[in-house]
């Protein structure tokens, strides 16, 4: 197929990772930004866990239950405030029909097959570019508190673990042989889940660097540059139209996240993606003797904890809140007290020196699988929506829309994450 000339709006890592694929296919790339440099938003601070053995969505089976609870409790993992739901009333009903048990499954599914193949895309290219941003490949480990964990031989466990999924069952001894830095808590594990194959690092340093290799290969950068509207030539998006100028295009890319709402909204396409802030801390270790040494996840909390380099970042949290950017001292004090509860021994040190606390907006669509490709408007595709999975499928999301852009076959089943199903 001839190069096209291509316009990507958002500079995040689905944004930067889908200029980079495009690239490398030949094609004519522009991409424009409302900052003034890449990884700005949702990219900044998350928590920099690249995880394939984490695809389930958020809306599990009994995830109203959870929601319902979340209301009267401060301190709740899953928190909708009580303002945001006149606004999530009928995204929130597809949420919850999402929770179905088929439809998890599937969900689940379709999100490891592309977390997996993302993975070794992200793998290549730091080899092949010399990315550096704090990498770790040394797997996560997932802390059981409540009981020890074992095996499912049936179910969607034993699916992902036929499609490629690596995990090891950890007694207590093991898992302090995994991380010794859990020494102070044995008494409060009961076991945990290794998973081998997953990775971590900053996020932000990742679509700094792969941003200047794109560069470097021909993408061009907008930076500062706020698109307004999409130009409509009957259905057919031509252009956009910024606070300066239009511009006419073969095809336009929204790599927006949440916001993408907002452009597509005036050509009739109704976007089913939300919102879902989450939160971050991230603290000065470079004084300690001993440090974490890999990421420890709990479940119960979702939350993780990432070192990287000499920081240490505790992440994760989700809060139904619309679009208030508040940084709430109630939510980052979750985060603190997640820190003691794993790291008992440095948390008040690492707490007596620089905190830099983060707030965010995770995309996250009704069904728990982002969209990656062309809508009904002719020559306007979408890569957004990944939630929690951002940096984890960006790779693989920017592959899969460039083979579809490009006329090819994607390296892996595409359909799931069809964007003509909104």
């Amino acid at each position: 197929m001839p190069a096209k000339d291509i316009l990507i709006i958002g500079a995040g890592l689905t944004g930067i990772a889908s200029a980079w694929a495009l690239r490398q296919r030949g094609h004519r790339v522009t991409v424009f930004d409302a900052h003034d440099g890449p990884a700005e938003e949702t990219s900044f601070a998350n928590a920099g866990a690249l995880t394939p053995s984490e695809p389930e969505p958020w809306n599990a089976p009994g995830v109203h239950w959870q929601l319902l609870s979340s209301l009267a409790d401060p301190h709740s993992p899953m928190k909708l405030r009580v303002k945001a739901i006149p606004g999530l009333t009928s995204w929130g009903l597809r949420f919850l029909w999402n929770s179905r048990r088929s439809a998890y499954e599937a969900a689940c599914q379709a999100n490891f097959a592309l977390s997996h193949h993302s993975l070794k895309l992200t793998q290549a290219v730091r080899e092949a570019e010399q990315l550096e941003y704090d990498s770790l490949s040394r797997g996560t480990l997932k802390i059981c508190r409540d009981a020890p964990p074992t095996p499912v031989r049936d179910g969607i466990n034993k699916t992902l673990a036929d499609m490629g999924l690596k995990s090891e069952i950890l007694d207590v001894e093991e898992t302090l042989a995994r991380e010794p830095m859990l020494e102070a808590v044995r008494d409060q594990i009961a076991g945990s889940v290794f998973h081998p194959l997953d990775e971590s690092g900053d996020a932000r340093a990742f679509t700094r660097a792969l941003a200047r290799a794109a560069e470097a290969a021909g993408v061009r950068f907008e930076w500062k540059t706020r698109v307004l509207e999409l130009i409509d030539r009957a259905g057919h998006i031509i252009g956009v139209r910024t606070d300066e100028e239009e511009i006419e295009v073969e095809a336009v890319v929204l790599a927006t996240g949440h916001a993408s709402w907002s452009l597509l909204a005036p050509h009739g396409l109704h976007l089913p993606v939300r919102p879902v802030k989450g939160y971050s801390l991230t603290l000065d270790m470079s004084g300690l003797n001993q440090r974490p040494g890999l990421p420890v996840v709990d479940e119960a909390l979702h939350t993780i904890a990432t070192p990287m380099g000499d920081r240490l970042r505790i992440a994760g949290t989700a809060e139904f809140t619309g679009l208030d950017r508040t940084l709430r001292e109630d939510r980052v004090d979750n985060l603190r007290n997640l820190l003691r509860s794993i790291y008992p021994q440095i948390a008040d040190t690492l707490l007596a020196g620089e905190q830099k606390a983060w707030c965010g907006f995770r995309p996250m669509s009704a069904d728990g699988r982002p969209f990656i490709g062309e809508t009904r408007a002719r020559g306007l595709w979408l890569v957004t929506g990944h939630g929690h999975l951002g940096w984890t499928q960006a790779m693989g999301s920017g592959d899969v829309l460039a083979s579809l852009m490009s006329g090819e076959t994607p390296a892996i089943d595409a359909s799931a994450f069809a964007a003509t199903r909104i």
